[in-house]
């Protein structure tokens, strides 16, 4: 099997991202804006002149891609723009969400020496600067080309061989990704100045470095405690991979969930009930508003960086999230050795669509690897039981 269908999708996905990231916001003058924030004299994004921190680390080009970055996602932290926070809100859950299972493949033992599929820090940076709808399904399709552990996968390529890791991946996300995001969403000036709310927006921009350097120092400090945690047999790391891997899944699932019924229930009820919200914010939280992007096409200017930022990321969210959810459902299809009828097909589409109103579209991928791994793990059971039975 191919799976030339879902890789070529997955790439198309890619370039819908670069078209909607990179070219949309040229033609509409959002980049032209974030430029600006570099230049002397420019403020904060909002309606507060507090001045733009423009100096994180001395280096020039650094310095001006943080600004730039620090720009943009500030107006989804300042609490001016309701649309822009949920939005935000809603991407941070469902990346978080693909994160867990990006590092879950990373690990296994089946795609070792890959570096790509591996090199998760380095494609983490790739997603902070150029966008995860440009990034992820081009990963993705590389993971669906490359990974020997899709197209009929055995047991022994899903496991990890030091189990550990495995277990260490939510820890090393809320810690890397979770504490610099409370952080830099601290209100300001009431609680921490302005200058530090940019400080630590810039440094959450580095978050896959610190999910990496916290995975590596907690690995090291656990593997060093136990020296046995390095050296299991193949049955002890089989059963501590399956048991780590449903963990890292609940916990995907959780982030994804958590965002989406998050951002939609609030959606929902400022449309349902809108006495209960201020009419600034009424408008802001309406559902066409949160969730239903402007065409990427025709003349659509950008009047202030908000507007421009929630176009982003409404995009940002719609092929990046559909490219997760693609790549985990080939990867629950690739799995079957047996071929489904078209009422099966349909039947199983009812259910992804039920799942995905629920926990969301990286919930609903996060959902389908998991059955994979519990399928390929039951195969190879029943197939020890079986030859058991007949040596007996």
């Amino acid at each position: 099997m191919a799976l030339t269908v879902p890789k070529a999708l997955l790439i198309f996905l890619s370039l819908c991202g670069f078209w909607t990231l990179w070219v949309f916001p040229y033609q509409n003058g959002l980049l032209a804006i974030l430029g600006r924030q570099s230049e002397p004299g420019a403020v904060i994004p909002g309606p507060t002149p507090a001045p733009m921190k423009q100096t994180y680390t001395g280096i020039g080009v650094v310095d001006r891609q943080l600004t730039t970055l620090v720009s943009f996602f500030y107006t989804a932290i300042d609490g001016n723009r309701a649309d822009v926070s949920l939005s935000f809100l809603y991407l941070g859950g469902q990346v978080l969400s693909a994160w867990v299972l990006i590092m879950i493949e990373s690990l296994r033992v089946g795609n070792e020496k890959k570096f790509i599929l591996m090199a998760t820090t380095l494609f983490g940076v790739g997603v902070a600067i150029i966008g995860y709808a440009c990034v992820a399904p081009l990963w993705f399709a590389l993971h669906l080309g490359l990974s020997p552990a899709v197209v009929d996968p055995q047991d022994f390529q899903l496991i990890v061989d030091v189990p550990v890791r495995l277990a260490i991946v939510p820890i090393s996300i809320l810690v890397g990704f979770g504490l610099p995001s409370l952080l830099m969403c601290l209100p300001a000036p009431t609680v921490v100045s302005f200058e530090t709310k940019q400080t630590w927006t810039g440094i959450q921009q580095g978050w896959s470095i610190w999910i990496g350097l916290t995975h590596l120092i907690l690995t090291s400090i656990a593997t060093g405690r136990d020296p046995r945690a390095g050296s299991l047999t193949e049955s002890d790391k089989r059963a501590k991979t399956v048991k780590y891997l449903r963990q890292a899944y609940a916990f995907s699932i959780a982030c994804s969930a958590a965002s989406h019924l998050t951002a939609w229930s609030l959606s929902l009820l400022a449309f349902a009930f809108p006495v209960l919200f201020s009419p600034t914010y009424l408008p802001q939280f309406q559902p066409a508003k949160v969730f239903l992007p402007v065409l990427p096409f025709g003349q659509h200017d950008v009047k202030v960086l908000a507007d421009g930022a929630l176009w982003f990321l409404q995009w940002d969210i719609l092929v990046g999230v559909s490219a997760t959810l693609l790549w985990g459902l080939t990867l629950r299809v690739a799995a079957k050795r047996e071929h489904a009828t078209l009422i099966q097909t349909l039947v199983e589409a009812i259910k992804v669509s039920l799942v995905t109103l629920v926990l969301g579209p990286c919930g609903t991928a996060a959902v389908a690897i998991w059955g994979r791994d519990e399928l390929v793990f039951q195969r190879s059971d029943a197939q020890v039981s079986t030859t058991a039975k007949k040596d007996q």
